[in-house]
C-alpha cells in the first residue's frame, strides 16, 4: 500500500472527473460543504485549480485507486498553501497525514524559492488537525473567526506549517508559546465494577475529547495488568486543559468513574504537580495555626462551601459548624505534623496524610484539597492514635 501524487489537468482531461468527484463528496469543514457542477465549473474557469501559482494532483492509492485530490498554491512564493480533499470513503484511514507528507517532499524537491508549506483547517475538524500532528507539522496560528461558516457564526481557522530545514533536516522546530499541557499516568481500577464502568463509558470518553478544539492528542489504551488503563493527553495550553476538566466533571464518564484512583503527572500547567502539592500543605498548615482558626474568616476561606470532616469521635461536621467550633477552641500551639504523605488523585485535588500532635493529643489526619484556583479543604477525617 503507497499512496502517490498523479499530476492532474483540471482544465482539460481531467475536468469531468474532478468535477465528479467534488460534487460527489461532501466536504462538511469546508465554507461550502457541497458544492455543485456549477460551482466547480466556475472555479475551474476562473484558475482556481490550475491558474498561476497552482498546480492540482490525484491522490492515488495502489490499493484503494483514487482516494482524493490535493492543491498547491501560491507555488511561486516563499509560502505555499495547500488544500488536501479526501473521498468520504476513505477518511479515518490515515490518509491525510501521508498526503500532507507527500506534498511537502513534492513541493521542497520542486519549488527551491518556497521556504514554507502552510495548511489551514477548521477548529472542529479534529481529523484533519490530528493529521497535522501525525505529519509532524507545526501549529502556529489560532485567527479566532477566520473561517465562515453557512447559516452559523464563524469558527477559528488554525494554522499548521512545515519549514523547508525541518524537512530537509529531518527536524520540527516548535513555535514559541505558552506551554502545551501534557498529563501522563494511568488509570487504575480496584475490582470488575469499576473497570465496567470504564468500558461503558471510554469510546464516548474519548471520542468526545479529541473533539475539543484545544485537545492535541488523547490515547487511553490498556495496561500491562488488569485493570489499568495508561493515559496520555495533549492540550494546547493551561485554558484548553481546563476547559477539558470542567466538561468531564459534569459528563457521564465523570460521573461514573469518579471514586477510581488516578496516579497522574502534569506538566505545562502554571500550577504543576509539585506546586498543587506544596500549596495544599500550606493552606492545610494555616488551618492547624491558632492564630488562624480563631477568625472565622480565615477558616471560611480555606473550606469549601460542601466541606465535611468526620472528627475523631464519630461526629459528622459540616462547614459552618466546624468555623464556629475552632473559633471557640482554636488550640495554643499550632502542633506538630510528621509522616507526611501526598497524592494528586485528578488534575487540581490533592489527599494529604500526616500524623497530628497537637494539644497532648495524636491523631492520624486525611484532607482533601482542591484548587480553583485557591486550595478549599472538601474533606477532612482524623482517627485517633493510642
Amino acid at each position: 500500500m503507497a499512496l502517490t501524487l498523479t499530476p492532474m489537468d483540471p482544465s482539460g482531461r481531467d475536468r469531468a472527473e474532478l468535477t465528479a468527484f467534488l460534487t460527489a463528496n461532501a466536504f462538511p469543514f469546508h465554507v461550502r460543504a457541497r458544492a455543485t457542477t456549477a460551482d466547480v465549473t466556475r472555479a475551474i474557469d476562473d484558475g482556481a485549480w490550475d491558474g498561476d501559482g497552482t498546480e492540482s494532483f490525484w491522490l492515488d492509492d495502489d490499493d484503494r485507486g483514487r482516494v482524493g485530490v490535493l492543491r498547491l498554491d501560491d507555488v511561486a512564493d516563499p509560502t505555499a498553501m495547500i488544500d488536501v480533499r479526501l473521498a468520504e470513503t476513505w477518511r479515518g484511514h490515515g490518509l491525510g497525514a501521508a498526503a500532507l507528507g507527500l506534498a511537502s517532499a513534492h513541493v521542497f524537491a520542486t519549488r527551491p524559492d518556497v521556504v514554507r508549506l502552510e495548511g489551514q483547517t477548521r477548529e472542529d475538524n479534529v481529523a484533519m488537525l490530528r493529521a497535522f500532528e501525525r505529519a509532524g507539522w507545526v501549529r502556529e496560528a489560532t485567527y479566532r473567526d477566520g473561517w465562515p461558516v453557512e447559516g452559523a457564526e464563524p469558527l477559528a481557522s488554525i494554522a499548521y506549517s512545515v519549514l523547508r530545514r525541518d524537512h530537509l533536516d529531518g527536524r520540527t522546530t516548535p513555535v514559541p508559546r505558552g506551554p502545551e499541557v501534557v498529563l501522563t499516568g494511568e488509570l487504575r481500577c480496584a475490582d470488575t465494577g469499576e473497570e465496567a464502568r470504564v468500558r461503558a463509558h471510554l469510546a464516548e470518553h474519548i471520542a468526545l475529547t479529541r473533539a475539543e478544539p484545544g485537545c492535541i492528542a488523547f490515547d487511553v489504551e490498556p495496561g500491562d495488568e488488569p485493570g489499568v488503563w495508561k493515559v496520555a493527553e495533549r492540550f494546547v495550553d493551561e485554558g484548553a486543559f481546563d476547559a477539558h476538566q470542567r466538561r468531564i466533571a459534569s459528563s457521564a464518564w465523570g460521573a461514573e468513574t469518579a471514586g477510581i484512583e488516578r496516579r497522574y503527572e502534569i506538566r505545562g500547567r502554571s500550577q504543576d504537580a509539585d506546586t498543587l502539592v506544596a500549596a495544599a500543605w500550606a493552606a492545610e498548615e494555616r488551618l492547624l495555626d491558632p492564630a488562624v482558626r480563631r477568625v472565622p474568616a480565615e477558616v471560611d476561606r480555606l473550606l469549601d462551601d460542601g466541606f465535611v470532616e468526620i472528627g475523631q469521635s464519630g461526629r459528622r461536621w459540616t462547614k459552618d459548624a466546624i468555623v464556629e467550633a475552632l473559633s471557640a477552641d482554636p488550640g495554643v500551639a499550632p502542633g506538630t505534623v510528621t509522616e507526611r504523605a501526598s497524592r494528586v488523585l485528578s488534575p487540581g485535588t490533592v489527599l494529604l496524610e500526616y500524623v497530628l500532635r497537637f494539644d497532648g493529643r495524636a491523631s492520624r489526619r486525611s484532607a482533601l484539597w482542591t484548587f480553583s484556583p485557591d486550595p478549599r479543604c472538601v474533606f477532612h477525617q482524623g482517627t485517633a492514635l493510642g
